[in-house]
């Protein structure tokens, strides 16, 4: 009997990672839908700035693409947790197999590794004789997917 309890939790627990992936993912996807369209207005809104081709903007215009990359590729992280979901390995950490608690997960939805593990990383990282990246340019999906 104590099988099917852990069976039921485990769905259930599935269900709601499941949920919360789609809700952001919802919510990610209407805000890149929103800036690029936003973004495309003011683009026909604007009059051309000197003689040369090519887009005239600088400034605000290159911050406000730079945030609808970073969305579309947290859309994108989304993507690979539900798939990583419908395959059983959702939630679960790449490198111990414990799970990753929902906490974790609710503020990072496309986490690979549970917090000890991302820790040990990082410290390796650091400790490598390879320059350490800046968080700005770590990637947002990472690769034990």
């Amino acid at each position: 009997m104590p099988h099917h309890s852990k069976t039921k939790t485990t769905a259930r627990r599935e269900a709601d990672l499941k949920a919360m992936l789609e809700n952001r993912r919802r919510e990610l996807a209407a805000s890149v839908n929103g800036r690029m369209r936003d973004v495309r207005e003011r683009d026909a809104e604007r009059e051309p700035v000197g003689d040369h081709e090519g887009p005239s903007f600088v400034g605000p215009q290159d911050l406000e693409l730079a945030l609808i990359q970073m969305k579309a590729e947290a859309l994108s992280g989304i993507d690979a947790a539900l798939r990583r979901l419908a395959e059983g390995r959702y939630g679960h950490c790449a490198e111990c197999g414990d799970d990753i608690a929902k906490a974790r997960l609710a503020a990072l939805p496309f986490a690979v590794r549970c917090t000890d593990c991302e820790k040990r990383r990082e410290a390796s990282r650091k400790r490598s004789s390879l320059p350490a990246r800046t968080p700005a340019a770590r990637p947002l999906v990472d690769a034990a997917e």
